[in-house]
């Protein structure tokens, strides 16, 4: 079985990635009447705590509402939201941060991105 195989085995989580959809206004380069809407469903991934690697990512300590998600899907951007669709991450919502690739002997082998907690209402982080 070869490596990347035997990675995707690891993906036991999926999410729905949410990204800002609208008019974009001509003059500021911003987008009018935008609402967060599903760009890509049902996409493995694998979510967990890994505080040192967070902050090796980051820069900065790991918070509680931090998690380092790993993916093959190449779509993130900062900013974008996250929905984990497993019972324990049901109802949050998630800021995807920097997504860093991990290089493996052919190439990309996966995606690791830093996904913070935040209110699903007010789009910032919940208060500790």
């Amino acid at each position: 079985m070869d490596d990347l195989t035997e990675y995707k085995r690891l993906l036991c989580h999926s999410f729905t990635l949410l990204d800002m959809q609208g008019d974009v206004d001509p003059f500021t380069g911003g987008k009018n009447r935008s609402e967060w809407l599903p760009v890509a469903q049902n996409v493995p991934c694998r979510v967990s705590g890994s505080p040192g690697r967070i902050q090796q990512l980051t820069g900065r300590q790991a918070t509680s509402q931090d998690f380092l998600m790993h993916t093959l899907h190449p779509g993130l951007k900062p900013g974008m939201r996250v929905q984990i669709e497993q019972p324990e991450f049901a109802g949050n919502l998630y800021e995807v941060g920097l997504p860093y690739p991990v290089y493996g002997s052919a190439g990309i082998h996966h995606y690791e991105v830093v996904i913070s907690l935040i209110d699903a209402v007010t789009g910032e982080e919940p208060e500790i």
